[in-house]
C-alpha cells in the first residue's frame, strides 16, 4: 500500500465511492440466494452445474473501479478455463451494483469438474485470494473445500487459516482493505506490463514487416541502409522489449496518491532508462541506429498510457495525448544554445541550422500527425478489409505526405523534404487505390534508394501508429 497513514489513504482512495449498509448486503444476498435456486432448478438429471462467482473484499466499499476490473477479470478467467476444458457454457449472467457483483453461469459439466476448476483458479490466479466462485449441483447443493479435503483458504493479511482469522477478527478493517488494494496493484501492475509488451512487440515488428516502405528496412530490402536488415530490428526489438514495460511501470506508480503527479518529472524518469535501451539497442544491432527514435517516443506514449491505467481501464486517446503534451511541455528547451552541441543527434543538428523540431515538436504536440493522418488511415483501409501490410502503406505514405522528417533533410535538404511532400499530398488527393499505393511505394522505394533517402522518422511515426492501434485491437482505449 502506499507509503502514508492508513486510514488517510484508504479515505482518499474510496472518496466518491459508495459506502454499502448491512441492509444492502442482506438484500443482495437473499436475491443471490433466490436467483441460485431458480438456476439451479433447472440442473436436476442434466449433468449441469451451476458457478456462482462472486468477490471476496471485506469492508464498507464493494463497488470501486479496481473492483469491477477484479470481477470482470474473474469472469473472463473463469470462462476461459472451461472453455479451454472443451466445456460448453450454457448462460451467463453478469450482475454489478453497488453492493457487490454476481456472476451466474450454467456450465455443461459435473459439479465436480466444474468446481475443481475453480479451485485452480482460486488458488493460482494472482487475484484468485479475491475470487470467490461457489460450485452448485442439482439439489442446489453447494460444493465446498471440504469436501475435497482441501486446506480452508489463507487469509488475506497473515496468510494463516482465513476462515479462523475472520471469526476471531484478528485483523482491523483498514489492514483488511489494505491487503485486498495491494492484491488489485499488483494484478493491474502485471496486466499493464503484458498489455504495453504484447502492443511494442506488435508495433516494431508489424512496422519492420510492412513492404514495401521507402528508403527503409523492410521484407525485401535494406532500404537506403548498409548497416542494418529486417534481423537487425528483430532482434534489436526483443533487447528493448523490457524498456517499455518499465516506462509503464514508471507511469502506473507515478498515478499513486502519495506521489508528486508531475509529469514532467515522470518524463525526467524515463531519460536515463531510455540511455540504457539505446546501449542494448546497438549491442544487439551491431551498432546500429534500428530504433532510437521508438525508444524516445513510444516509451513516452507508455509512460502516459501507465498513469492513466492505474485510474482508468480504458484511457480515452485524447486525455494520453494530453499527457503526452504536459510530460514534454519543456523537451524543445534541449535544443539549447545557438548551434549543436558534440554528439548532437541528426534532428538537433537539423533544428539549428533550419528550425524544424522534428520528433520533439511531435511528441510535445500530442503527436497531431499520428492522431489526425496515419491512425484514421490505418483504421480506414483495415475497415475497408484490407490487409494490414497494405493498409500500413497507406499510413505510411500519408505520415511522407505531412511529416517533417528531419531524417530525409538530413540525408538530402529542406527541398528534397517540399518537393517528397507537395508529390504524395497531391497523391493521396486523387484517391488512389491499394495497388496504385503499392505501386507509388515501390517507386518511391527505388528513388529513396538511388538517393540514399531514409525517412527514418516516418517509420518511427508508423511504429507508433501500429502501437496504437495494437492497444485499441485489445479494448483497451476508446
Amino acid at each position: 500500500m502506499d507509503k502514508q497513514d492508513p486510514a488517510n489513504f484508504l479515505a482518499s482512495f474510496f472518496a466518491g465511492c459508495h459506502k454499502v449498509s448491512l441492509s444492502e448486503v442482506l438484500a443482495l444476498r437473499e436475491e443471490r440466494a433466490r436467483r441460485q435456486q431458480e438456476l439451479a432448478h433447472g440442473l436436476a438429471g442434466r449433468g449441469l452445474s451451476l458457478a456462482c462467482l462472486c468477490l471476496n473484499i471485506p469492508g464498507e466499499y464493494k463497488d470501486f473501479p479496481w473492483a469491477r476490473r477484479s470481477f470482470r477479470e474473474e469472469r473472463r478467467i473463469f470462462t476461459l478455463a472451461l472453455q479451454g476444458e472443451g466445456i460448453e457454457i450454457l448462460h451467463d449472467e453478469p450482475v454489478e451494483t453497488k453492493a457487490g457483483y454476481t456472476g451466474y453461469l450454467l456450465a455443461d459439466a459435473p459439479p465436480e469438474t466444474v468446481k475443481a476448476i475453480a479451485r485452480r483458479i482460486e488458488d493460482t490466479h494472482p487475484l484468485g485470494r479475491l475470487f470467490d466462485i461457489d460450485v452448485y449441483e442439482a439439489a442446489g447443493k453447494k460444493l465446498s473445500r471440504g469436501d475435497e479435503d482441501q486446506p480452508p483458504r489463507p487469509c488475506l493479511v497473515c496468510g494463516g487459516n482465513g476462515f479462523a482469522c475472520a471469526r476471531s477478527r484478528a485483523h482491523p478493517p483498514e489492514e483488511l482493505s489494505a491487503a485486498v488494494l495491494n492484491i488489485m496493484a499488483k494484478w493491474l501492475r502485471e496486466k499493464l506490463t503484458d498489455t504495453i509488451s504484447s502492443a511494442a512487440v506488435r508495433s516494431l515488428t508489424g512496422e519492420i514487416a510492412v513492404t514495401p516502405k521507402p528508403g527503409l528496412v523492410d521484407r525485401a530490402n535494406s532500404g537506403a541502409h548498409r548497416d542494418m536488415d529486417f534481423f537487425s530490428f528483430i532482434d534489436s526489438t526483443a533487447a528493448i522489449l523490457p524498456y517499455f514495460r518499465d516506462c509503464a511501470c514508471a507511469g502506473f506508480e507515478s498515478a499513486r496518491p502519495e506521489s508528486a503527479r508531475d509529469p514532467i518529472a515522470l518524463f525526467e524518469s524515463l531519460r536515463p532508462k531510455g540511455k540504457i535501451a539505446e546501449v542494448l539497442m546497438r549491442e544487439a544491432s551491431g551498432g546500429a541506429n534500428t530504433h532510437r527514435g521508438a525508444i524516445f517516443s513510444i516509451g513516452i506514449l507508455s509512460a502516459a498510457y501507465g498513469r492513466l491505467y492505474r485510474d482508468e481501464e480504458k484511457p480515452e486517446l485524447s486525455k494520453l495525448m494530453e499527457l503526452c503534451r504536459a510530460m514534454t511541455s519543456r523537451l524543445e528547451e534541449d535544443f539549447s544554445g545557438g548551434k549543436a552541441l558534440p554528439g548532437a543527434s541528426h534532428g538537433e543538428m537539423v533544428y539549428h541550422q533550419n528550425g524544424i523540431p522534428g520528433i520533439r515538436g511531435e511528441v510535445s504536440r500530442g503527436f497531431p500527425t499520428v492522431c489526425s493522418y496515419s491512425l484514421p488511415t490505418l483504421r480506414r483501409f483495415l475497415a475497408e478489409g484490407h490487409s494490414m501490410n497494405d493498409a500500413g502503406i497507406a499510413a505510411l505514405l500519408c505520415l511522407l505526405a505531412h511529416t517533417d522528417d528531419t531524417n530525409i533533410i538530413h540525408r538530402s535538404n529542406p527541398e528534397t523534404l517540399r518537393r517528397i511532400q507537395r508529390d504524395l499530398g497531391a497523391f493521396l488527393e486523387s484517391n488512389p487505390g491499394i495497388e496504385e499505393l503499392r505501386e507509388k511505394a515501390a517507386a518511391l522505394d527505388r528513388d529513396f534508394i538511388a538517393r540514399n533517402i531514409s525517412p527514418g522518422g516516418c517509420a518511427d511515426l508508423l511504429a507508433l501508429t501500429l502501437f496504437l492501434h495494437a492497444l485499441d485491437a485489445k479494448g483497451v482505449y476508446l
